[in-house]
């Protein structure tokens, strides 16, 4: 195969087993498609074939179950202190505590355990957006299988340190997951690596089943259970085990609306391929759900449920102030369905809920950018500026003033005089950030401000603007 021209030299801690020498050089822009392109047949995975999906069974998840227990600790299920907020018995069961941060741990070790020697010999390769890679490289070194990661170019630089520090190759390629994936595939053809899918090979379904399994055992009156959904696995996992236990326990699948593929194959009966867009929910934005995880998951589903960002913040800022615990965008996506409870989940009032919080590998970049942004929809945090003469004082004064009367914290502000206006050379614009308690804080502060100051304040309106409510692909309940 001829090497693309449009290349950079990285180095990537290399094994010469996996057939890529050290210092080698490696596609980095497969967003171009006039350049080393992989053909159909080199992208073939026999473990999950279109033609032939793998319906995975309690048995197998049995199997995996009893496994993992030599490895793993049984996680915990906690009771929520917000129940009364929610209306319902809502309990979490976290995945976080594990070494690398997510639930991909089970099937990444699981998977691992369960490879022949010679593929052991020739080592595994996997496309991950992050907690898979990590979770197969930490396994991948501790039993001494060699472990190659293609990530895609944006993925974050603490997760590429990670799976490095693990010992895994690491390749940087492409804009996204599927791109990221073609490059994965040309690599095992030359390597004779065996590819690894996070979500569809039937060894990470049945290990990411146990986590039903112990749902079951921790809470037998357990009345519905809420999943994160990307590319099905962990969906068709637990629903698989909880359905055999107790068949009458409501499985509902969570997922971003911005990435919403396996609601659509939902809709239409069979997984397809669709642009999958970002979201804070990075982890989920599958391109193509997994055909195994979608047909093993199908005859369990009660409802699928869409959420948007604003939601999945919210759900990160609630786990982080009332819990006190960190989730990722994708671990937090269950319990954002929560929050539009009375709108598009009202058969759950006063059940026994379980929402899966299935990782919490966020960046400590992105973390305050969410809980600022969960407050502002909140309307925690409000926006506005305020027009005044240039030399009167008295009225800022006046303002803060206002502001602390009404209970409200400044946490931010700033003047600015107008800037080539004819009429307004002595005019300046206040722009300040308040903290209220609630959205109802909030509108009293708007009302007064407006009432004192007529015709001098701007608000940024999108905290006063109704959240959208969405319930998608609702199946009759029983």
């Amino acid at each position: 195969m001829q090497k693309p021209t449009n290349t950079v030299q990285l180095h990537l801690e290399t094994r010469p087993s996996l057939g890529i020498a050290p210092g080698a050089l490696v596609n980095r822009d497969s967003a171009k498609r006039n350049i080393w392109c992989p053909k159909p047949e080199i992208e073939f995975d026999s473990w999950c074939n279109p033609n032939n999906p793998k319906l995975i069974t309690y048995k197998e998840i049995s199997k995996a179950t009893n496994v993992l227990r030599e490895h793993f600790p049984v996680t915990p299920l906690l009771r929520s202190r917000c129940c009364v907020q929610f209306g319902l018995e809502v309990n979490y069961k976290l995945e976080i505590f594990h070494r690398t941060g997510s639930f991909n741990e089970r099937g990444a070790l699981y998977t691992l355990l369960m490879l022949k020697e010679n593929q052991r010999k020739f080592g595994v390769i996997t496309a991950s957006t992050g907690s898979w890679a990590m979770a197969l490289a930490y396994y991948g070194h501790k039993l001494d299988i060699p472990v190659t990661t293609v990530l895609p170019l944006n993925t974050l630089i603490n997760v590429v340190e990670k799976c490095k520090g693990y010992g895994a190759t690491v390749i940087l390629n492409g804009k996204t997951l599927a791109e990221a994936k073609n490059q994965a595939f040309i690599v095992r053809a030359e390597s004779g690596a065996t590819y690894l899918n996070s979500y569809d090979h039937p060894y990470a379904i049945a290990a990411a089943g146990s986590i039903g399994v112990e749902i079951m055992e921790q809470l037998p009156q357990t009345d519905a259970i809420l999943i994160p959904v990307g590319g099905g696995g962990l969906l068709a996992g637990i629903s698989t085990a909880v359905k055999h236990i107790k068949p009458e326990v409501l499985i509902y699948g969570i997922e971003p609306e911005k990435c919403c593929g396996f609601y659509k194959a939902m809709k239409n009966e069979h997984p397809y391929h669709i642009i999958a867009g970002r979201s804070i929910a990075g982890s989920l934005a599958i391109s193509t759900p997994g055909h195994n995880a979608f047909h093993t998951a199908k005859p369990s589903i009660n409802k699928m449920v869409l959420v948007n960002d604003d939601w999945i913040s919210r759900a990160v800022l609630h786990l982080t102030e009332e819990q006190r615990f960190v989730a990722d965008g994708a671990g937090a996506t269950s319990l954002s369905a929560l929050f539009g409870l009375p709108n598009i989940l009202p058969e759950l009032r006063g059940k026994t809920v379980v929402c899966v919080i299935s990782g919490g590998n966020i960046d400590t970049d992105t973390l305050p950018r969410c809980i600022e942004r969960a407050k502002a929809v909140e309307g925690r945090i409000i926006k506005m500026t305020v027009t005044l003469p240039a030399d009167e004082t008295t009225e800022q004064l006046k303002i803060f003033s206002t502001i602390a009367n009404l209970g409200c914290n400044v946490r931010q502000y700033y003047t600015e005089h107008a800037w080539l206006t004819e009429n307004d050379f002595y005019t300046i614009y206040l722009t300040l950030t308040c903290e209220t308690r609630d959205i109802k804080h909030a509108c009293t502060l708007k009302r007064v401000m407006e009432r004192l100051f007529p015709n001098m304040c701007h608000f940024l309106e999108e905290p006063f603007s109704p959240i959208p409510i969405c319930s998608c692909f609702a199946k009759k309940l029983p």
